[in-house]
């Protein structure tokens, strides 16, 4: 009788060291598999009952079957507080794992601006206007010009009778009156203002091209019909810069900034005018 109790007694430790092993180990590959997949946590199977023996109750056996039945509450308390743990620490996983958006890009998101912002002038233009503030201003380059036949008024008799009416000598002797220009170019000449001028004014004119004549010079033969000889032979156009009659054709006079161009017709080779040409 003691023997067959020991083997029972026996025998039920080593079923439950044998189901604590199983179960031990079942949890370990619960956890493992529940680490693998954190989104979906594997379900915690349900411990089954030790199956029971088939020998009749006695006092022994029902105390031990008492001890036994206690052991496997204690067993799967034990259980489920590890299975709550086991929860617990998924979730702080979860919580760790769980994506998080960095605070730059959180900066990015909220500075990001709306349809109804208003966008704020870039200090680009402003510098601009003030580098084109301070480049100076290229000034203008000008001069001016005037076409008179004051020397008629006082030679009338001179002059081509066809010739003499206001249409071609004003009562005043001004046929262009001084009118500014500004200069195109750094190589504008006399004759280059001459010409803007009778064609912007409509005063005719007729003149010898620089290829058509022994000085290499445009000639101007006749303003407002009055040509050379209209008033004798000694008659024509001169015309003076600043008060200076040069002794070259008016295509090679380059202008300068701020020259005075007149236009003066002479009946005696500009000595009439006060100028007294040597012939060279």
């Amino acid at each position: 009788m003691k023997k067959t109790l020991q083997f029972i007694l026996v025998s039920l430790l080593a079923f439950i060291l044998i189901a604590c092993n199983i179960q031990t180990v079942e949890q370990f590959e619960q956890m493992q598999e529940q680490e693998r997949s954190v989104d979906s946590p594997a379900p915690v199977e349900k411990q089954e009952p030790a199956p029971q023996s088939e020998e009749e109750p006695s006092p022994q056996n029902e105390e031990l079957a008492t001890q036994h039945e206690t052991e496997e509450i204690g067993q799967q308390e034990v259980g489920t507080k590890q299975e709550i743990e086991t929860k617990q620490e998924i979730e702080k996983q979860q919580e760790i794992i769980k994506p998080t958006t960095p605070k730059s890009e959180q900066q990015k998101v909220d500075t990001k601006p709306t349809a109804n912002t208003a966008t704020t002038p870039t200090e680009k233009p402003k510098q601009q206007e003030t580098e084109q503030q301070q480049k100076p201003v290229p000034q203008k380059r000008t001069v001016t010009i005037a076409i008179r036949v004051d020397t008629l008024l006082k030679h009338w008799d001179m002059l081509d009778p066809a010739l003499q009416s206001e249409q071609y000598v004003p009562k005043d002797g001004i046929i262009l009156k001084q009118t500014t220009y500004e200069l195109l170019s750094e190589k504008d000449t006399v004759w280059d203002v001459l010409k803007r001028a009778t064609k912007e004014h409509k005063i005719q004119m007729e003149y010898q091209g620089a290829n058509e004549n022994i000085y290499s010079s445009v000639y101007v033969e006749g303003i407002n019909h009055l040509y050379e000889f209209s008033a004798g032979e000694l008659s024509g156009w001169m015309y003076q810069v600043n008060g200076v009659y040069p002794n070259y054709g008016c295509s090679q006079y380059v202008l300068k900034d701020g020259d005075v161009i007149e236009w003066n017709y002479t009946v005696d080779l500009g000595r009439d005018l006060g100028h007294y040409w040597d012939g060279n």
